[in-house]
């Protein structure tokens, strides 16, 4: 969505543009050019900040429902691009869908072939704003205005208020594109101008400069609307606005990009797609414009002179326009969505699977099958063998946490981030399978067999929280604020973190495995824990300063080594209740 920074990009791009043209202005013809950029300034201002309004309100009435189609609505390519294509109708923002997506693959809950799919169909659903915008009813702009102003002024709940946004924004938009027209209207007779039209016959130069400006608004909606605008003014013939609304669908592509900065890989694939498909699109077409053209008049209510002139332009254009933007995208989904599997191929090609990633994807119960729970015992068998396998992962977790303090990269926590998520839901799972043993019949014996799994599942819930509010988020705060402990530190916090590893692997082990000497070895090693936590201790009161950056990586320092405190309070709990189990058995 757009933002006061973007308007000023958008502004300083038309500055150029009209700086250009006092360089071309002959003397005998004069303009009024501080009228014409403020009006043309003034109006882009207002089609922005109108367009924001509209996506805001829209997302505050239906975006919920929105997500929720989203994310039930891909079940497969078919009706992916519908979803896509109907959110975007609805929202009248292709970048708004696409960043959704990109959130959603994220975190996991959508494939990358599911969000090329959504995603194609975005690109569709935004034709939808052309179609509006091509409509002239700018003369309702005013009365739109006042209506949404006073549904918002007045309005006593929350909807209505969105509403009056919705209507509010609508207006500004067609506000904004009214007074633009009227600012650029003295250029129908500026000759330098005509002649920078006609360039933009080529439409290389054509695309280039949509592609530019939709980059810096972020919104291809913009972009088209001023499209519109110049050929409702008779200043653009067709194919160049088809040039031009071309270049606006690749810029578009720098939302979705940015919106994968620091996300998953798969969200990198995802806007890896967004840019392939729009790309190719208007490579396919693009040695074809004039049979698009041709394609866009043919189904326009047009008016057919026998002279074409700037005002027969002006009232056919924006509609053909309109319609061949429409057209382009129906044909690119339609071409393009059947070869999702191509996409999806290309772009792991490009971006490859790396081993942490593997191991996040099999972050996933293995042995829990709901056919086992007829049989409780064979079910509650299957648990400890998952409990063992997540053993696994969950060592993994907490040697990437501890490790590399003094490296800490942005790839490096969003890895961590991902990784915590999902071991969050695989130990979900396991209790959720739990839950579904308990409805069995159970003996004496299977019931603390239970009781132990279920307890011992608590812990483990304790012990990744414990990870990630008090270590992963001390390190997020360093990387943001570039902190960095010292050498000392570090090696203080590596042998604490080491011993505390070495007993959460006892605790668990000792309850896999039955083993009372790991769990007497988790007991055993608490004096060398808190003299490592004593040294950390002393370490820090010796180097305490008295300002403010010192104070704050004191206190991170300190709130990971209270974190592995923890760790191992909680890994002695495990282990004295692995070790009253079974004195109670030899008894």
């Amino acid at each position: 969505m757009t933002n006061l920074k973007t308007i000023f990009l958008a502004a300083l791009t038309l500055m150029l543009i009209a700086g250009w043209g006092f360089a071309a202005d002959d003397f005998n013809y004069k303009l009024d050019w501080p009228k014409m950029i403020m009006e043309l300034l003034g109006g882009l201002a207002l089609f922005l900040f109108g367009l924001d309004l509209l996506i805001k309100s829209l997302l505050a009435v239906a975006g919920e429902k929105m997500k929720h189609l989203l994310e039930k609505l891909t079940v497969n390519r078919v009706t992916g691009a519908i979803s896509g294509t109907l959110v975007t109708a609805v929202i009248q923002s292709s970048s708004v869908t696409t960043v959704l997506v990109v959130g959603f693959v994220s975190a996991g809950l959508m494939t990358v072939a599911q969000a090329a799919s959504v995603i194609m169909g975005a690109n569709l659903g935004t034709t939808i704003t052309a179609q509006i915008v091509a409509f002239k009813i700018t003369n309702l702009a005013l009365l739109m205005i006042a209506i949404g102003f006073v549904m918002q002024f007045v309005g006593q709940r929350s909807r209505t208020r969105s509403f009056g946004e919705l209507i509010l924004g609508l207006g500004l938009i067609f506000f904004g594109m009214n007074v633009m027209s009227e600012g650029m209207a003295p250029l129908k007779s500026y000759e330098p101008f005509l002649n920078l039209m006609v360039e933009m016959q080529n439409p290389f130069y054509g695309i280039l400069v949509g592609l530019i400006f939709t980059a810096l608004v972020q919104s291809s909606s913009a972009t088209i609307g001023i499209v519109i605008v110049m050929a409702s003014n008779g200043f653009l013939t067709l194919p160049a606005g088809i040039a031009l609304s071309m270049g606006a669908d690749i810029g578009t592509c720098i939302t979705a990009v940015l919106a994968s900065i620091g996300k998953s890989r798969d969200a990198i694939r995802s806007a890896m797609i967004h840019v392939g498909f729009n790309i190719l699109g208007v490579l396919i077409w693009l040695p074809f414009i004039s049979v698009l053209a041709y394609l866009s008049v043919s189904i326009s209510p047009s008016v057919m002179p026998d002279i074409m002139t700037m005002e027969t332009l002006a009232e056919n254009t924006p509609r053909e326009i309109a319609n061949a933007n429409t057209i382009f995208k129906l044909s690119a989904l339609l071409l393009f969505l059947p070869m999702i599997p191509l996409f999806v191929w290309a772009v792991y090609k490009l971006y490859p699977v790396i081993e942490d990633e593997n191991n996040q994807r099999d972050i996933k119960p293995k042995f829990l099958d709901n056919s086992l729970l007829s049989a409780p015992s064979m079910a509650l068998d299957a648990v400890e063998m998952e409990l063992e396998a997540f053993h696994q992962k969950f060592s993994t977790f907490f040697n990437h946490a501890v490790q590399n303090a003094d490296a800490i990269t942005l790839d490096k926590l969003t890895y961590e981030d991902k990784y915590t998520d999902r071991l969050k839901s695989y130990q979900h799972e396991i209790l959720l399978y739990l839950g579904k043993v308990s409805q069995s019949d159970l003996d004496e014996t299977l019931q603390k067999r239970h009781l132990k799994l279920v307890t011992v599942m608590n812990i483990l819930e304790s012990m990744i929280e414990t990870v990630d509010s008090g270590i992963i988020q001390a390190k997020h705060m360093a990387f943001e604020n570039k902190f960095k402990p010292s050498e000392t530190m570090l090696n203080l916090l590596g042998s604490l973190a080491k011993e505390v590893g070495k007993s959460v692997d006892n605790a668990i082990g000792s309850l896999v495995e039955s083993n009372k000497d790991k769990a007497l070895l988790v007991i055993s090693v608490k004096s060398t824990i808190d003299h490592l936590t004593q040294e950390a201790l002393q370490h820090q009161a010796r180097y305490l300063k008295s300002d403010n950056q010192r104070i704050m990586i004191f206190r991170l320092e300190m709130q990971i080594v209270d974190a592995l405190k923890r760790m191992h309070t909680l890994s002695k709990r495990i282990a004295r209740f692995q070790l009253t189990e079974q004195e109670g058995s030899e008894s």
